[in-house]
């Protein structure tokens, strides 16, 4: 009997995640959509996260790519180029979390709803849970909404919620790995730069946050401040980000329309007046918003 609906693929990207991989993998396997398959690219785990994989192998449960370190973002787009292209959408997963069982299914229905004529993209809130899975709170990714300038300067598309259509994937996938600062800020850019970002407020799983993964996302006040502080107002990250926006023009401004064409030219090139007196709204928190533009200010993006 024909398998119905469109065809999924499910991409991960493990490293030494082998104390919650089994519960991760499990409910993927358990989602209520017919045509699906799941690819894991091992990023050279010494943990056993390799032994608990090689069984699904065998069993045909998964394709198994047991590949050399290359870090989370070369690794996931490196995974996302070897799905077949007969697949109609991908979606991306961590290795610690659980998927509610009809987390795909709802986003295909979004999906196939929207058409397939441009390059698109799922996004979705989640739930965070501690170590135990027990729930925390549930995230606000998408605040005021989520467009081509608030997602110039921040990251608001979590990769384990994402799912792309094919003219998304192979946008991607051909332009390569050089440059991405972060595997799943750079799909959400090449979508709202070229396509459409779809976001759904539901939350659709149970996201761990586990001594490797956890920050104060979330959180409120000075923590979350002087997490932030600690760890994107660096000047190596700010340059990555910037190099990430020229990777952006390079790739895509050809097929950019010309008023996103023109915000990323002043992204890339305003004066420091002329970014931190934009009217538009960058960020989704007005001490986000209040922070980048200090950031303008100091000629540091």
């Amino acid at each position: 009997m024909p398998v119905s609906g469109p065809s999924v693929a499910v991409v991960m990207s493990t490293y030494n995640g082998a104390d919650h991989l089994v519960e991760q993998l499990e409910s993927v396997l358990g989602q209520d959509v017919g045509a699906l398959s799941v690819l894991v690219r091992d990023d050279g785990s010494s943990d056993g996260t390799l032994e608990l994989l090689r069984p699904y192998a065998s069993a045909g449960k998964v394709e198994l790519v047991e590949g050399e370190n290359l870090g989370v973002t070369r690794s996931f787009l490196d995974a996302l180029s070897r799905v077949p292209r007969s697949v109609e959408y991908v979606a991306l997963c961590d290795q610690d979390d659980v998927w509610h069982a009809d987390k795909l299914s709802r986003a295909l229905d979004v999906l196939e709803a929207k058409g397939r004529d441009l390059p698109r993209l799922y996004c979705s809130e989640y739930t965070f849970c501690d170590a135990d899975m027990r729930p925390q709170g549930r995230s606000r990714l998408n605040r005021i909404g989520v467009d081509f300038p608030k997602m110039l300067f921040e990251n608001r598309g979590s990769g384990n919620t994402m799912v792309l259509n094919r003219r998304l994937v192979d946008l991607v996938v051909e332009a390569g790995p050089d440059d991405v600062y972060c595997h799943d800020w750079w799909i959400a850019l090449v979508a709202t730069a070229v396509g459409e970002l779809t976001y759904d407020d539901v939350s659709t799983l149970e996201y761990r946050r586990t001594g490797s993964n956890a920050s104060p996302t979330g959180s409120g006040g000075l923590r979350l401040l002087r997490y932030r502080v600690r760890t994107f107002l660096q000047r190596g990250q700010l340059d990555d980000v910037t190099r990430q926006l020229g990777k952006l023009e390079a790739a895509f401004g050809g097929r950019m329309d010309a008023r996103r064409r023109d915000l990323l030219k002043r992204a890339l090139r305003g004066g420091r007046l002329t970014k931190a007196l934009t009217p538009l709204r960058l960020r989704q928190t007005l001490a986000g918003e209040l922070a980048l533009r200090v950031l303008f200010l100091a000629g540091l993006l």
